[in-house]
């Protein structure tokens, strides 16, 4: 599947990405900074157009994605390298890092061998506790298809089904455990009807749980490295 063609046709436009830069400034800046210390190094695995690693603030940012066009999106401090977050290893060098941030991803990979495999990869990357005073940190935002229902396959390169519960298993088997979870927390996509507009999409986390009991369709979890 041509990835480049793909995400080209089904994201690029110049309204559609200034919309969601904008609300992934208020996502950013209202809700993921709490989890995400400003000394942090932090590494995003599928950096999109780079809406995340872009509007987060921390001492080192690194973005992964096999999408070349992302490039051109990537703020001047975000490190990006056009390759699979599989193979980040041989670019950090032996670097660990704080935080690991995947959206949207692991429901593309082939199976759900694959989505383990992934975790133990960033499992292996994340700062032990010993290392650092803090353990390393998987924050994970995805569709759950307990939510979604069938709406889930509506994108052709969407592969494995999965839900929070078999996220935090998997998580359990690569010595991740649970420190956050919100079951429901943000609606399907960025294509849903509401909320778009950055004013509304700020009064969705303020009014929280009751906004994401009735709109959640994705879940959001924290998972650190248990060692």
């Amino acid at each position: 599947m041509n990835v480049q063609q793909l995400y080209t046709n089904r994201f690029e436009g110049q309204k559609i990405l200034i919309r969601k830069n904008r609300n992934w400034k208020i996502l950013c800046k209202h809700f993921f900074q709490k989890y995400i210390p400003e000394e942090s190094v932090v590494v995003d695995i599928a950096a999109g157009y780079c809406e995340f690693i872009n509007n987060i603030r921390a001492k080192e940012k690194i973005a992964f994605d096999i999408n070349p066009n992302a490039k051109l999106f990537a703020s001047k401090d975000v490190q990006f390298i056009a390759d699979s977050f599989f193979n980040m290893d041989s670019y950090l060098k032996g670097k660990k890092v704080d935080i690991i941030f995947a959206s949207n991803i692991f429901e593309h990979l082939a199976n759900k061998e694959q989505v383990v495999t992934a975790m133990k990869k960033c499992a292996s990357m994340l700062k032990s506790k010993k290392e650092n005073n803090t353990a390393g940190k998987l924050m994970i935002l995805q569709p759950d298809i307990r939510y979604t229902g069938v709406a889930y396959w509506d994108f052709i390169d969407h592969k494995v089904p999965l839900t929070g519960r078999a996220l935090i298993e998997a998580g359990e088997i690569c010595g991740l455990r649970v420190k956050y979870h919100i079951r429901k927390f943000l609606p399907y996509t960025t294509k849903s009807k509401v909320p778009q507009h950055p004013f509304l999409i700020w009064l969705y986390l303020k009014v929280m749980p009751i906004s994401n009991f009735f709109m959640g369709k994705q879940t959001f979890l924290v998972l650190e490295k248990n060692d």
